[in-house]
């Protein structure tokens, strides 16, 4: 992202983009010296957030997301009529600026993914010689026949990653979370099991007990030990079954 900034205050200009460029979310922050610089950057970067005084110029300098920058009530009001994204006041403090840049920041983004899926149906509708409305009447046929994604993302301790329902053997409790064993790596994510099995596709797994869900894939038998049903996976690994969940996923397996 680029920012562009120009206020009234030279130097109250100055020290917003010093601390823009101390926060590392811009790759360039440029200070406009005149009305006329301004444009010039606007229109050679037309993605660029602004920052810029409330004035009844301002909604003529070109950036799609701008943030207003005042002390008044009325400067406010004026701002957002002219569509501001946000409004700050000096002096200016980072924890404020992170807030406001984060919002415009998604705003930013959903105009992104619209605008690129936008460019993903017209080419397609030139490559198939199909108008947009049949195109995306034929897309949201499939969508209504598909079955769940076979990528989920989840947010491990480590950040987020996406795995494939059928990879994961084993799901365990321990404590507030919930230890994923796949084919190849465990993760570890905050979340209960319910939510887990729901977002994974409960179809794929079986409970064992309030601890434990198994993938029916990787199945290899139920055993008996000392009055004890257990089910074992692939691997070895062998969990208790409790009459709750025998019961209510298990015992069509022994006929």
């Amino acid at each position: 992202m680029i920012s562009l900034v120009f206020l009234h205050s030279a130097s109250k200009q100055e020290s917003l983009c010093k601390i823009l460029k101390q926060l590392n979310v811009f790759s360039h922050v440029f200070g406009a010296e005149s009305v006329g610089h301004c444009l010039a950057l606007a229109e050679k970067y037309p993605q660029a957030i602004g920052f810029y005084s409330v004035s009844k110029s301002c909604r003529n300098l070109a950036s799609k997301y701008w943030m207003a920058v005042g002390n008044k009530d009325e400067e406010a009001l004026l701002a957002f009529s002219y569509n501001a994204s946000g409004f700050i006041t000096p002096p200016f403090k980072e924890e404020q600026l992170i807030r406001v840049i984060g919002y415009v920041k998604s705003q930013f983004d959903c105009f992104e993914r619209d605008f690129q899926f936008n460019t993903m149906v017209e080419g397609l509708c030139k490559q198939y010689g199909v108008s947009k409305p049949a195109l995306l009447a034929t897309l949201r046929q499939q969508l209504s026949k598909a079955t769940k994604p076979n990528m989920v993302g989840i947010r491990t301790e480590n950040g987020w990653c996406c795995l494939n329902p059928a990879d994961i053997k084993w799901i365990e409790a321990a404590g507030d979370y919930m230890c994923v064993y796949t084919l190849s790596e465990s993760y570890v994510v905050r979340t209960t099991l319910c939510e887990l099995l729901r977002r994974l596709g409960e179809q794929h797994f079986k409970r064992c007990n309030r601890s434990v869900a198994v993938n029916a894939k990787y199945v290899t038998h139920l055993e008996q030990r000392l009055n004890q049903q257990r089910v074992v996976i692939q691997g070895g690994e062998s969990f208790k079954i409790t009459h709750k969940y025998y019961y209510q996923f298990w015992q069509v397996e022994q006929r």
